[in-house]
Order: structure tokens, then sequence, then C-alpha cells
């Protein structure tokens, strides 16, 4: 007998009408699976409500110098001039950008904190009031600082307990900017501590320096119990990303800690965020 293979469209007419492929993929798969119009209707609202009913909110936090704006243009696909995120920033800036479709992102700058004591418990305030708001929050640290003390502190004693008291621990990304930079801190006269422009990657001996500065963060990290395996008031290892914004490196691994990170990463992800990273994959494949 010969055997036949039926291979069945989904309605075409039913998806063409969404803006987003995951709309056209949960429409095409409530299609298939005989789903009546009405719990369609009502799934597929509740999805466009997550998608164009409130903007995807971004707190950005880090002190001066660390690449906010570099850090946003790269993952978030802005196209922010360096200075149009205000370093040392005293109060809290929020940019709402429309992206397409009706989705939008809103980004909040947070101020910088360890810089005066009376500003800062006004500060504090501020943070526990926009941080549980958020459905990212990235705190942001440059690779080349010789100490993340500082840092470590206002993760410490501000950040993470607002987000555990909040329940939104997941929520939050330590972002490690500027890995290209490692080398300049050894030896900034030495021409294989350098970042390879035509290959985007490090050098072999930069690369091992990236390693070992990647290895001290984490263990200061764990020193301060900031991150811990099965700790449900410690962050996980993925939650720390080490990237170079400025050349767009190791962004991957950041696009999915985004993914990941609380209960609307995913939205990001499938609206915006993988269509973006897959334009920027299609164009270093046209210039390597």
């Amino acid at each position: 007998m010969e055997k036949k293979i039926i291979k069945e469209e989904a309605d075409f007419e039913d998806v063409k009408h969404y803006s987003f492929m995951i709309q056209k993929l949960l429409a095409a798969i409530l299609s298939k699976g005989g789903v009546s119009k009405n719990d369609k209707s009502k799934v597929m609202g509740k999805l466009d409500e997550e998608i164009t009913g409130r903007p995807f909110k971004v707190a950005v936090i880090g002190q001066s110098g660390v690449g906010k704006s570099s850090t946003l243009n790269a993952v978030f696909g802005l196209n922010l001039p360096v200075s149009d995120i205000q370093e040392g920033t005293t109060e809290i800036i929020e940019k709402v950008f429309p992206m397409r479709d009706g989705f939008n992102l809103s980004i909040y700058d947070m101020p910088g904190l360890l810089q005066n004591r009376k500003r800062d418990k006004v500060y504090e305030e501020m943070y526990a009031e926009i941080l549980p708001q958020c459905d990212v929050i990235v705190y942001i640290i440059k690779a080349n600082t010789r100490n993340i003390g500082d840092d470590c502190r206002i993760l410490k004693d501000v950040v993470l307990p607002i987000c555990n008291q909040n329940s939104i621990k997941d929520n939050l990304i330590i972002a490690v900017n500027k890995v290209d930079t490692i080398g300049q801190t050894i030896d900034p006269d030495d021409p294989e501590l350098v970042w390879d422009p035509l290959e985007n990657k490090p050098s072999e001996k930069l690369w091992e320096c990236i390693k070992k500065k990647r290895l001290d963060i984490f263990e200061k990290l764990i020193s301060e119990n900031l991150v811990l395996l099965n700790d449900k008031d410690a962050l996980k290892p993925e939650q720390v990303v080490f990237y170079s914004a400025v050349f767009e490196y190791n962004l991957g691994d950041f696009l999915m800690a985004v993914t990941n990170v609380g209960k609307r990463g995913w939205i990001w992800a499938a609206c915006i965020g993988y269509d973006q990273w897959k334009a920027k994959l299609e164009k270093n494949k046209k210039h390597s």
C-alpha cells in the first residue's frame, strides 16, 4: 500500500493580521487544536494585553562610566547618544520608547548611590518604589574596575533586599560590561592585551585575562553571598553576564538572561529581542 503523507497548513487568514511571531504561532496552535473561537479570543486577548497593554519596563543601575547608554543600545536596540543617559544622575528619569506595533519599552535611569549620605536615603526610597514595577533590573559593573566593593555594598544593602522583599529577585541581572578594556588596567602598552576588531573577539592573551577577571568577580560575589547555588535569597550564576556593549560581544548570553528573568522576560525576547539578535548575527556574517 502506498504511504501518503498528509501535510496540513495553518489557516493563514487566521494569523496574518497578527504583528508578532509569538501571536501567529499561538493563533495557529489554537486553531489546529480545535479551540473554540470564544476561548481562542480570550487567550489571544490575554497575550495581546501582555504585549501592548503595558510597556516592558527596565531599570538600569550603575556608577559613572559603566556604559549605560551603550548597553541599552546594544541589548535593547535603542539609538541613544552616549550622553543621553546622564551619568551620576540625581533623579529617576523614565523614558518610553515605542518599538513597533504597539510594543513599548520603558527605561528607568536610576540615580547612583554612595555619593551623598543624605541623598542616599531618598534614593533608596525611590529604588523601593520603582524596582518592583520593573520587568528587568540591570545592575551594570565595569569589568576593568579593580575593586567592586562599592557595587557589592549597593547590591547587598539596597538592591537585593528590595528584590527579595517584593519577590522579584529573578528580575535582576548583574551585567559586567567593558570586558574589552580589561587589558588596559593590566598593561596598556602590551600590544597582545588588545581586542581584535576584525574577528570581534579578544586576543588569546586578553582572553586569559578575561577568564581570570571573571573568576575574581564571581569569587567576590560569592563571598558577599550575592551569588550562590540553591539559596533562595541569592542570585543564580546565570544572572551574571560578561559582555562588551561597544563591540556587541557576548550579547547572546545577555539576551538569554533577559529572556529568563521574572515573569515577562520572554515577552521581550519573543516580540523584539530575537529579531534584533538575528539581525545582528546576519550583519556580523556579512562583515566577516
